[in-house]
């Protein structure tokens, strides 16, 4: 009744009917408790989706035959659908624990271990070799979780064992050129890459590989003459030529010879492809890094008309007018972005950055507000909203801004100065803003703004001399500015020395000649 039973239910698997399969195999246990029962049984629960019964009733089999390999595969397989990473592996080492001459089980142990054990997967493949000798898909797999670890040098030895199995392979070749780039021996990827030319000098992609490490190896005569083939010619695609101009930009930071002759090839894309926004962004980008910000905001410009949908053309363009201080011609840029990027966060950050340079503050937070809803957690925009609330006397929401910024980042020098420098003018918390300036400082020992903080904070205690002490040191550090100045002047008041407050009171007046707090101050001749 038993093997009746069975092979009723084998006909419906194989048929595709696995619930009618069950009902059948369940009506054999009823008979015996059959390993092969219970494997099938786990088959059909499988096919089902009902993972959790698929495994118990194939570790069921597995107790009653541990030594049926085919069993403990098919619990593998129950296993992996269910998302039991580690169990499905336990069960190919068993597999391979008794059969070591099991390459699909080595195989299979090493994929499952590939997606949360790397290290271990590379140990089992590097043992598979060992055993079994070089074969291409294990390679592969060897070489491919070597570039994921960095390991270039290893990567590059697995893909020159493959080059030994299929040496005409030239797409191995160029992959193995360039891992050999990655692992910093240029002169290897040259090598491989010099044969492949031989092979077939009209290949315009080993030409663009090989220009790429003459550019690294700084020898940019034969770079040049390496990539003029490919944007000289009309039949190279837009995508290949802005490739050559961007590794050049790329190498601009290391080389700013670089930026004339990477300037020419983008002014040559740009001519052969005049509608295309990417050669006027990196036109843009070079005048910026010369601080060329007028030209910057040209080609910027010819970014955000050509492609109004890409939130870099707005946000660089920003960026050049921010380098000119213009920040209303800030403000004008990202409010036409706004239009059409609305959800991008920088836009919105940047343009609440831009109102509040302007003292817009009401503008500014509805701006960061925004900006906060698309990435609540980013400290700058967290920081810069905590200060437009602070400049507008809403200390309950910027403290709590503040808090929340300090929770994201402790050691945000930013938060900690503008934080304690709240507190010092409100006279609250002294010793926490003490404690805040001080690390803020730490982090930023020449800011002449910090210096300027935690002088304050020790004005606010009573600590006149060392307030002074800090304050002539942000006067050494930076352009004083009309409240640095003033603070100087309320510490000379302090320490009984009038002449010198006024002197420096006056130097603040004159530079912010509106400021009622200070003329007052000079007309009195005391705070």
């Amino acid at each position: 009744m038993a093997l009746r039973h069975f092979i009723d239910g084998s006909v419906q698997q194989m048929r595709g009917d696995y619930a009618q399969a069950v009902l059948e195999f369940q009506d054999a246990l009823r008979y015996g408790r059959e390993p092969a029962v219970f494997f099938a049984l786990a088959e059909s629960y499988s096919a089902l989706g009902k993972h959790a019964l698929a495994i118990e009733t194939g570790r069921e089999a597995v107790r009653l035959a541990p030594d049926n390999t085919e069993y403990r595969r098919t619990l593998a397989h129950v296993y992996l659908a269910a998302f039991q990473i580690d169990s499905a592996a336990q069960q190919y080492e068993q597999i391979v624990r008794r059969d070591s001459s099991d390459t699909d089980a080595w195989f299979g142990m090493g994929r499952v271990y590939e997606s949360n054990r790397p290290l271990r997967a590379l140990e089992v493949y590097e043992a598979m070799l060992a055993r079994f000798g070089p074969e291409w898909t294990i390679l592969l797999q060897v070489a491919e979780l070597y570039n994921k670890q960095g390991q270039f040098e290893k990567a590059a030895a697995a893909l020159q064992r493959m080059k030994d199995l299929d040496p005409a392979n030239q797409p191995l070749q160029r992959t193995l050129a360039q891992t050999y780039l990655r692992a910093k021996k240029p002169d290897e990827a040259l090598r491989i890459l010099s044969a492949l030319r031989e092979f077939d000098p009209e290949n315009i992609d080993v030409l663009g590989d090989m220009g790429g490490v003459y550019l690294l190896k700084k020898e940019y005569v034969k770079a040049e003459e390496a990539f003029a083939p490919i944007l000289k010619s009309d039949s190279v695609s837009l995508d290949a030529k802005i490739k050559i101009g961007q590794q050049y930009y790329d190498q601009i930071e290391q080389d700013s010879t670089l930026r004339l002759v990477t300037k020419r090839i983008f002014e040559q894309i740009r001519t052969a492809h005049p509608r295309d926004w990417r050669p006027y962004w990196f036109l843009g980008a070079i005048a910026s890094m010369a601080h060329d910000d007028t030209t910057g905001i040209r080609h910027f410009r010819t970014v955000t008309e050509l492609a109004p949908w890409n939130p870099d053309g707005w946000v660089f363009l920003a960026s050049a007018y921010f380098g000119l201080s213009d920040f209303a011609g800030m403000a004008d840029v990202l409010e036409s972005g706004r239009k059409h990027v609305p959800d991008d966060f920088r836009v919105n950050f940047f343009l609440g950055v831009a109102y509040n340079r302007q003292g817009k503050r009401i503008d500014a937070a509805r701006a960061l507000e925004k900006s906060r809803q698309i990435n609540p957690k980013d400290v700058e925009a967290i920081a810069e909203l905590a200060m437009v609330y602070d400049g507008m006397k809403r200390h309950e929401e910027s403290d709590s801004l503040y808090e929340e910024g300090l929770r994201i980042r402790p050691d945000y020098h930013l938060i900690l100065n503008n934080y304690g420098y709240s507190l010092a003018e409100r006279r609250q918390q002294l010793n926490r803003a003490l404690e805040m300036s001080t690390k803020a400082l730490e982090a930023q020992p020449a800011n002449a703004s910090y210096l300027d903080t935690k002088a304050w904070v020790l004005y606010q205690l009573g600590n006149y001399s060392d307030a002074e002490k800090y304050l002539l040191q942000a006067v050494e550090k930076g352009t004083p500015n009309a409240t640095l100045l003033d603070h100087l002047g309320d510490v000379y008041f302090r320490l009984n020395d009038r002449s010198r407050a006024m002197e420096y009171w006056k130097k603040a007046l004159a530079l912010e000649p509106e400021n009622t707090l200070i003329r007052d101050k000079v007309q009195r001749g005391s705070l």
